[in-house]
Parts: structure tokens; C-alpha cells; sequence
């Protein structure tokens, strides 16, 4: 008996990554958007609707996830939908960094995840990946691409 070749598995081509803002972030985006030899593309660097729009129509393409409005098309193009977490939520470290990030005028806003969770209904086709610490990252990346 003849046993097929197995079938590669085929990478994304087109990513939305959310996270908090740093160098496990930036980190990542790079090495992803470089393995899969697509452009990285923040949201925020986009000029408006219709830089966005292009953007979605893209082939490929790595980008961060925003609130804004340009979250909901760019989610609808997507075929992977990435979470990086620094640690995992309710944890105690995660409470007490979390803590002090309210208690500080100048840190950055927490991380809302609603969307996030809200995909499993709403688009119950699209790949999810939540990461949870930097050995998870790691050994995603290197798997992944």
C-alpha cells in the first residue's frame, strides 16, 4: 500500500495580532510578517478608511489590531486572528501589574479582549491563537513559520 506525501500545512497569509504595546509585540510582528515574507503594517500608520480598505484587499499582509473601526474589515480578510499575553489573566502577578498600571497617570490602557472572545460566534471559521507567556510565543513562531 501507497502512503500519500502528506499535504504541507499552509501558513496565513493574512494576520491581525493584538497585544499589549513593547518588545514582545514588536518582536513577534517582525519575525512573523518576515517568515511569511509579507509586509508588517500597523494599523496605526494607516491614513485613513481607505488606506484600509487597500490594506484588506491585500494579499498578504501582517498587521496589529486597533479598536477603531478599521479592526472589523480587517478581521473580515483575515485568516488568523493572534492574542499575545505577557502572562496569564487572573494570575497573581498579573493582578499586581495590572494594579499598578491603573494606579500610574502614564501607563498604557488595559488590553480589551472582547472582540477577541466575541469571534468564536461570530466567525466561528477563523483561526484563533491565544499566547499566553514567552515560551508559548516562542514555540509558536517556531512551529508556525
Amino acid at each position: 500500500m501507497h502512503v500519500p506525501p502528506p499535504s504541507p500545512h499552509r501558513l496565513p497569509q493574512r494576520m491581525v495580532v493584538a497585544g499589549a504595546t513593547g518588545p514582545v509585540l514588536t518582536g513577534f510582528l517582525e519575525r512573523v510578517a518576515t517568515a511569511l515574507d509579507v509586509p508588517l503594517v500597523p494599523v496605526t500608520e494607516l491614513a485613513g478608511p481607505a488606506e484600509v480598505e487597500a490594506l484588506a484587499a491585500f494579499d498578504g499582509w501582517v498587521t496589529t489590531a486597533a479598536p477603531e473601526g478599521a479592526l472589523a474589515e480587517l478581521v473580515e480578510r483575515a485568516d488568523l486572528v493572534v492574542v499575545l499575553l505577557n502572562e496569564e489573566p487572573g494570575s497573581f502577578r498579573g493582578r499586581v501589574r495590572r494594579t499598578v498600571r491603573r494606579m500610574r497617570a502614564d501607563a498604557p490602557a488595559e488590553l480589551d479582549l472582547a472582540w477577541f472572545d466575541a469571534l468564536a460566534l461570530t466567525r466561528p471559521e477563523l483561526a484563533t491563537v491565544r499566547l499566553v507567556g514567552n515560551p508559548a510565543i516562542e514555540a509558536w513562531v517556531s512551529d508556525c513559520c
